[in-house]
């Protein structure tokens, strides 16, 4: 008796002429595998946690080598029983199409993780900056990336939306460079300002002394003569706060004390009353001077032609 045809009268999957041994031995080569697969997991994760650490990737990949393995021993077996596999993988090929089409974002999300972890931009505990977000990651699963904000909240962001944008990575290097700007006075002497910015430097313990901080005059403002303070600190963000603080407390104090005056915006205004009148009498005449215009030295006559100046000559003798 036929249990499925393939095609009528010629193909089948699978036929009763199968003996006890077939399926003692197809069930041997299943269970094999299946012990095959628990070990090529447990190995695997293993090998990828201490190659890029531990994490979603180790565990993700390990799993699908251990699909992989069953998956191997299945069609063997089931090839053992006599089934035919073409057939079966053409169908199996068809849905996975289909269903890969229907779930492309999740596939989509689900590539970007394994990406991410075995590229690793960032791991957990990194305080980094995703699509307009600043906080600390705290997990990266099949679809997302969780990062706690630095305003307490909790942020996920589709890792295919992660891994196509810019990462920024906080706390990747131990230390990290900021600037503060302030502006000063155009009638401030501008040495002795500097000096002031320099012992304002050097009063804040947490500026590193090595790579050593940096003044920058940045030129003439709208209102003001700008100062740039380069400096290094720690890469965390509370270090970075802390510092800036402590930074613009210290330069305030420095200019109060040498009586310096931190540049503002200024408005003027203007009644309209009381003007002076800026002409006594209008002239008649107005030509401004213009240097291609005004020159002292005449304009060269035009140069006559051999064929004209023997006619004038000749009208100059009759």
């Amino acid at each position: 008796m036929l249990l499925r045809a393939v095609q009528e009268g010629t193909d089948v999957l699978i036929d009763d002429s199968l003996t006890s041994g077939d399926w003692i031995s197809a069930s041997a080569i299943l269970l094999g595998g299946i012990v095959a697969a628990v070990i090529t997991s447990q190995l695997l994760r293993r090998v990828i946690a201490h190659g890029i650490g531990p994490g979603f990737a180790s565990i993700m990949l390990a799993r699908v080598a251990s699909y992989a393995v069953f998956l191997v021993s299945l069609f063997y077996a089931l090839t053992t029983l006599g089934v035919r596999v073409g057939p079966l993988l053409g169908a199996l090929g068809l849905g996975g199409l289909v269903l890969a089409l229907a779930l492309q974002s999740v596939v989509e999300n689900f590539v970007s993780s394994i990406i991410l972890q075995a590229r690793r931009p960032f791991t957990i505990g990194d305080t980094v900056e995703l699509d307009g977000h600043v906080g600390i990651v705290a997990d990266i699963d099949a679809r997302t990336t969780l990062v706690r904000s630095l305003e307490g909240t909790q942020v996920r962001v589709p890792n295919a939306k992660v891994l196509s944008s810019t990462i920024v990575n906080l706390t990747r290097e131990p230390i990290r460079r900021s600037t503060l700007e302030v502006g000063v006075a155009y009638d401030t002497d501008l040495q002795r300002a500097r000096d002031a910015l320099q012992s304002a430097v050097d009063r804040v313990p947490r500026i590193l002394d090595e790579p050593a901080p940096m003044l920058n005059l940045n030129g003439f403002g709208e209102s003001s003569i700008g100062f740039s303070i380069l400096y290094w600190h720690a890469s965390d963000v509370p270090s970075e706060l802390a510092t800036r603080t402590d930074l613009t407390i210290a330069v305030h104090q420095a200019f109060a004390a040498e009586d310096i005056t931190i540049a503002f915006p200024q408005v003027v205004v203007w009644s309209g009353s009381d003007s002076p009148v800026p002409y006594d009498q209008p002239p008649q005449n107005i030509a401004t001077s213009y240097p291609s215009l005004d020159s002292s030295n005449p304009p060269k006559k035009k140069r006559i032609g051999p064929q004209l100046g023997r006619t004038n000559r000749r009208k100059e003798r009759e």
